[in-house]
């Protein structure tokens, strides 16, 4: 698996983000792995992570898959998530993507996340705008390798 930069200052992947989830995803040949262990600050009832905090995470990793699938970056037009089981915190959570359709300035994806065991917590299908060329460059200045 190849390590995919992050954007410094990104909730998500951001290494220069304090406050950030700090998550290093992989190319895994079409698909794209994270994995990401909840703490008790991530949670919204005692012990279950929030859901925001898994939509965040489903959010950036199916946004990527345009990037690995046609060199190219997206924003995010819309994503439908189902929470399938409450995830715990404090165990380990494996979230994978793929791209699904290339409608050409526009790119579908889905993704889920699961326990180490294979128990499917959330799973979720997006829509995301392939960003200009123009924005791309201004993006990758923010990398992180």
């Amino acid at each position: 698996m190849q390590a995919l930069p992050g954007y410094r200052k990104c909730f998500v992947c951001g290494k220069d983000n304090p406050i950030g989830l700090n998550i290093t995803f992989f190319k895994d040949k079409d698909k794209i792995r994270a994995e990401f262990i909840p703490e008790s600050k991530h949670q919204g009832y005692k012990g279950i992570v929030h859901g925001g905090i898994l939509f965040s995470i489903l959010d950036e990793i199916m946004g990527r898959t345009a990037f690995i699938n046609k060199g190219v970056m997206t924003l995010t037009v819309e994503i439908n998530v189902k929470y399938r089981k409450k995830a715990p915190v404090g165990k380990k959570i494996i979230f994978t993507a793929q791209m699904t359709e290339d409608l050409g300035k526009m790119v579908e994806a889905q993704a889920d996340a699961r326990l180490e065991d294979g128990t499917l917590l959330t799973e979720a299908r997006g829509k995301f705008i392939v960003i200009s060329k123009e924005m791309q460059r201004e993006v990758e200045e923010y990398f992180n390798f």
